[in-house]
């Protein structure tokens, strides 16, 4: 159920929590096609994962969506690496998901994760008005 966001709060409505809203990631397969998103929150973290992990250039027609977060990993892993991280994060969410109220941004790099050229990044947000706060987290 799409829901306009701005000064209202975002909740979800009875009367349409059968109504699939989008697909969720991994893809995998559902009942009758893709595993649907059937609340607003659940939508919302999909669409960061696959906003942050998507490369600029990749999308036919949208060059400038994505985060461009897969070739800050190849860069000099240092401290200075978290703080690219935070700040290519917080400009692509202003940018394509404006409703997104970021948070906190943990980035863990480990000695392991250091090696294989990988960083985990845990994102709390809020949506909207909304005081909820929500996390997803992801590797790149």
């Amino acid at each position: 159920m799409a829901v306009v966001l701005g000064s209202k709060p975002v909740q979800d409505l009875e009367e349409f929590e059968d109504y699939g809203i989008g697909i969720t990631l991994p893809l995998q397969i559902g009942d009758v096609a893709f595993q649907q998103s059937f609340k607003t929150i659940d939508q919302v973290k999909t669409n960061i994962k696959s906003l942050l992990l998507t490369k600029q250039q990749e999308r036919v027609m949208q060059p400038f969506l994505g985060s461009g977060l897969g070739a800050l990993v190849f860069d000099f892993n240092d401290d200075e690496l978290a703080t690219k991280i935070e700040d290519t994060i917080n400009e692509s969410i202003q940018r394509w998901l404006p409703f997104v109220n970021v948070d906190n941004i943990d980035i863990e790099q480990t000695d392991v994760l250091k090696d294989q050229n990988r960083v985990n990044v845990s994102l709390r947000f809020t949506v909207g008005d909304s005081a909820n706060l929500e996390t997803v987290t992801f590797t790149v």
